[in-house]
């Protein structure tokens, strides 16, 4: 990722306050130099903690997660119910929405309670909360979803 490093300037070796204005005067097209956006500058928060994956099925459809989706998970982020979460269960890594309820904990596919894993009283390994994912599409856009 590229981000932008302010360098103090040394007043003995720079000697001009702004060397890319040495003509005197100012480019009108100044007014109109845009800084090219980069996707990392937008989604990420904590480049140090975060990491990208690629969905290898369709079972998290339901949260738009498809297979051949780019999910970007950041490890800094307090996870809790109700989140998507990266974890590992009984040596198994999963992505999966967490629900504690008061009867135990879950791992679900979706909202309804038919299709969750109960971990209660297993180890579970979590590696991050899913902040983005990026889906691909059959045309040439791509669309980000914030979760």
């Amino acid at each position: 990722m590229i981000r932008e490093i302010a360098v103090p300037r040394n007043l003995e070796l720079d000697t001009l306050a702004n060397p890319n204005k040495v003509t005197g005067f100012v480019s009108p097209a100044e007014d109109y130099v845009q800084k090219r956006l980069h996707i990392a500058q937008r989604i990420v928060t904590d480049p140090t903690n975060t990491f990208y994956f690629e969905a290898l099925d369709d079972q998290m459809k339901y949260f738009g997660i498809k297979k051949g989706s780019i999910i970007i998970v950041d490890k800094s982020i307090k996870y809790s119910s109700g989140m998507i979460i990266v974890c590992c269960v009984d040596d198994e890594w999963l992505t999966r929405k967490l629900c504690v309820k008061e009867n135990g904990t879950f791992l679900c596919i979706n909202d309804s309670m038919d299709a969750c894993i109960n971990i209660t009283g297993k180890e579970l390994a979590v590696f991050g909360a899913v902040t983005w994912t990026c889906l691909p599409h059959a045309t040439k856009n791509v669309r980000a979803s914030r979760l």
